[in-house]
């Protein structure tokens, strides 16, 4: 256990590195191009490489490819396993290069040959013309990443976004403000430092793989035991995960197709805000207890296994159910000390907020559905997750067709959190290796240390509130977030029970 908390302190440290950076990038983002429609073209574009790099590299084949790579280096030979590596590389940079060529080409003519509306549909088009090679570097990326945390190594992976984070900011620091461009031109210059910045991902885990491991590429598409293995555990974990990007995608279509824009800015920038405790500790869970629980299953430790899904998921429930609370309560101070400047005004904020609430409801669940599928991997069980993914996808689109009508995207966020639970509770509902008691004991601690600190919190926003402007905001947060962790870490230990106390004790022991 001590061994998993130090990882997972290297992955949350990094990780909670790159959501800063990326929380800078959408404060440029925003500051450079507000709620405007070349910003929400920028958005929908990169929504696609976002698809394949969910989809191939850091989710479905990924899982899929993490247990055999495990089995063939702990069960035959390191080198059989680096063949394995290198086979599925080849095949990838061979599939994902024919992909990308079509996709550009398709993106670039697409738009003057179905008849699109110009100026909307045109530039979102034009836009991942540009970005949409990112997917090549990134999923080969991911695979690199995974062999190295099949080890023991979760640097490279957790230092990954950080290049991203840099690269985009970077840009829009230079091209706005040292070379004076804007909306297309600005847009443009994005997108290639995208590209470049997949190029820096690639070549991070490899060089790593090369030096720390002793991994030389070998150019092989030849069949085999452990590809084929890869193969049967991907295709239906793939459609899995192709539904739940669908979903994102049903989401920002639709908001991108709203008359007024606004709507796919405010979904964006409260996911981006959702995902800033989601990654910084719900994936950085799930990546560290994803590699132990594939090891206890591989070795029949069923009793340990068992112990690491309560751990992840008390961890999960712990951490991401208060900050969602927070988020939701000082949704208003939060959006207004880091996004009212330059281009995204007030009334940006206003707009922002209501969706912000929304789906902050949302994170909780986000994050369990997250640790669960990775269960359910571990296991090398696809079709559960499969099959919750599907029903997601079918209540988020009858839920969004239905309230877009009368609730815009408010609707369309309300509907994501709605799918959201559906997807969790099936999820739960198929796992039979949850010590419910022991659970149970865990969330009722978790949601009274929750009610006290909304307490807390609701009292500080009404009486430490200095004023609505930036400043004002930005020391009223400095004060009640504090206020907010403090007060559930204390409500928490004491409510915790003997498991938690246990947990803590040994990190303090490290």
């Amino acid at each position: 256990m001590g061994q998993i908390f130090g990882r997972l302190s290297l992955v949350s440290s990094l990780t909670l590195v790159s959501r800063f950076l990326g929380l800078a990038r959408d404060i440029m983002f925003f500051g450079c191009f507000g709620a405007s429609i070349i910003g929400e073209a920028f958005i929908l574009a990169f929504t696609f490489p976002n698809l394949f790099r969910r989809m191939l590299g850091e989710g479905t084949l990924s899982s899929a490819f993490i247990p055999i790579f495990t089995d063939t280096l702990k069960r035959e030979s390191k080198e059989k396993a680096f063949l394995l590596l290198s086979n599925l590389v080849s095949r990838l940079f061979l599939f994902l290069g024919l992909l990308a060529i079509i996709v550009i080409l398709f993106s670039y003519f697409g738009s003057s040959s179905f008849g699109l509306e110009q100026g909307k549909w045109t530039n979102g088009l034009f836009l991942n013309s540009l970005s949409f090679g990112y997917v090549v570097f990134i999923c080969i990326s991911a695979i690199l990443v995974g062999a190295l945390n099949s080890n023991g190594r979760f640097f490279e992976g957790a230092f990954s976004p950080v290049l991203l984070n840099l690269c985009m900011v970077g840009s829009m620091f230079m091209g706005k403000f040292i070379w004076g461009l804007s909306g297309m031109n600005l847009a443009v210059l994005l997108c290639l430092s995208v590209i470049f910045a997949g190029f820096l991902q690639l070549l991070l885990p490899w060089i790593s793989l090369r030096k720390s491991m002793g991994w030389k590429w070998k150019v092989t598409i030849s069949e085999s035991d452990g590809i084929n293995r890869i193969k049967s555990l991907f295709w239906v974990g793939a459609m899995g995960a192709a539904v739940g990007q669908v979903n994102i995608l049903i989401s920002r279509f639709l908001a991108y197709s709203l008359e007024e824009s606004g709507g796919l800015s405010y979904l964006f920038l409260s996911s981006r805000l959702v995902e800033l405790p989601l990654g910084v500790f719900a994936v950085a869970i799930s990546t560290v207890f994803f590699p132990e629980m594939s090891r206890a299953i591989s070795s029949g430790e069923n009793m340990r296994f068992k112990k690491s899904v309560l751990s992840g998921l008390v961890m999960t429930g712990g951490i991401t159910i208060p900050a969602a609370a927070g988020l939701a309560i000082l949704a208003e101070p939060i959006l207004t000390a880091l996004y009212q400047w330059n281009e995204f005004g007030a009334k940006n904020v206003s707009g922002a907020k209501e969706i912000l609430v929304i789906s902050s409801i949302g994170l909780p669940f986000y994050a369990i559905s997250t640790f669960l599928v990775k269960v359910f991997h571990s296991q090398k069980n696809m079709r559960v997750p499969l099959n919750a993914a599907i029903c997601s996808l079918i209540a988020n689109f009858v839920l969004s067709l239905i309230l877009i009508a009368d609730y815009q995207a408010h609707g369309l966020a309300l509907a994501n959190v709605l799918a959201a639970v559906m997807q969790t509770l099936y999820l739960a509902f198929k796992l039979n290796v949850l010590p419910l008691r022991q659970l149970g004991r865990q969330a009722i601690s978790i949601l009274l240390s929750t009610g006290i600190m909304i307490i807390v919190l609701f009292f500080a926003e009404h009486f430490l509130s200095f004023g609505n402007s930036k400043l004002d905001c930005a020391i009223f947060l400095l004060c009640a977030i504090p206020m907010g962790v403090l007060t559930f870490g204390i409500s928490f230990f004491f409510f915790g029970g003997e498991e938690i106390k246990k947990m803590l004790k040994k990190v303090f022991q490290r």
